[in-house]
């Protein structure tokens, strides 16, 4: 592909009332009409790599030549660098020279997004089980011990994280927001990041957390910011899964499907869940967009790729409910 012409982005940002102000600024000379730097074709192609390779090259590592999961969680990265690498060279260079890329992260909506995020998650899935406790059995399995224990810790605590940051917050919610503005960028990548985890139960537990992840970059107008959000959930996570379960890591949701949980306590994790998520909702409010001059409502956003993105979800969301509809089949950590 050819390389990307020089774009340069001036320091000063344009404010979201700007996006529907009547008057627009002037192109920069280095882009030209009907070319933004990032697309949501671009997008979209950059979370299927990301998907289909993690879950392509791990299962293959782990179900074919039986690798530790930690081992094939780290290849399956590796392979995702090096096959965006070489077919998305122009979208890396536009996200090297994009000015979220070059902002430095805010620590503290960093920590803030996180506590809201933590909390809504965990509370709107305690609510979702006390509902409908045999969720619990779509979520997959994860079990590593030994040095694996450790790589698991680095791939999925950190490098995993980063991968679907650049994805779906750097590319794809910035390509959505160049055609259709902030907050149909940031519903639309968080809609498609919580879907492509599946299994629904983990799903309600992702969604709140995409939400406030999208709206953290579009605030502090860093990458880097969700970045940060997103390793601190994944690390206490994986972290406290090891931890818990004396160095084996085995998934904490394993017993969850044959334990009750009573209605009242998922109603109030459910207030509390709405209440961190409207407070995040409400802090968080978008300051930041692409010059408005540079937006074209006129685009289809739902193009060929973005299309097969969502098919693709929607199939890993079916495969992940199959133990609930056929449980005579073995399938459970699909």
């Amino acid at each position: 592909m050819a390389d990307l012409p020089p774009y340069k982005t001036s320091p000063d940002l344009h404010p979201v009332s700007e996006l529907f102000a009547g008057e627009v600024a002037p192109l920069p000379a280095e882009l030209k009409p009907g070319q933004p730097p990032i697309t949501p074709a671009e997008g979209a192609w950059a979370a299927l790599i990301v998907l289909g390779m993690q879950n392509l090259i791990s299962a293959l590592a782990t179900r074919v030549f039986h690798l530790p999961l930690g081992v094939s969680l780290l290849l399956a990265f590796l392979s995702t660098v090096i096959v965006f690498g070489l077919t998305m060279r122009r979208t890396a260079l536009a996200l090297f020279q994009d000015l979220r890329w070059r902002t430095r992260p805010n620590w503290g909506v960093m920590f803030g997004a996180f506590g809201l995020g933590f909390v809504a998650s965990r509370a709107l899935l305690l609510f979702v089980l006390s509902l409908w406790p045999q969720g619990a059995q779509t979520v997959p399995e994860f079990a590593s011990k030994g040095y694996d224990m450790w790589v698991l810790l680095l791939v999925a605590g950190f490098l995993i994280p980063v991968a679907e940051e650049i994805a779906f917050r750097g590319l794809l919610l910035r390509g959505l927001e160049w055609v259709r503005g902030p907050i149909f960028a940031a519903v639309v990548s968080s809609l498609l990041f919580g879907f492509a985890h599946g299994a629904p139960a983990q799903v309600i537990a992702i969604l709140p957390l995409a939400w406030l992840l999208a709206r953290s970059v579009q605030y502090s107008g860093s990458l880097w910011t969700s970045v940060g959000v997103h390793i601190l959930n994944n690390a206490l996570a994986v972290g406290l899964g090891a931890l818990l379960q004396g160095r084996d890591m085995n998934a904490l949701t394993g017993d969850l499907a044959s334990t009750t949980i009573p209605l009242s306590l998922g109603l109030a994790a459910l207030l509390i869940g709405v209440a961190a998520l409207v407070v995040g909702t409400l802090w968080l409010t978008p300051r930041t967009s692409p010059a408005p001059a540079l937006r074209f409502p006129s685009w289809p956003v739902w193009t060929a790729s973005t299309l097969v993105l969502v098919v693709l979800v929607l199939a890993v969301v079916g495969l992940a409910t199959v133990p609930i509809f056929f449980p005579e089949l073995n399938v459970k950590g699909l």
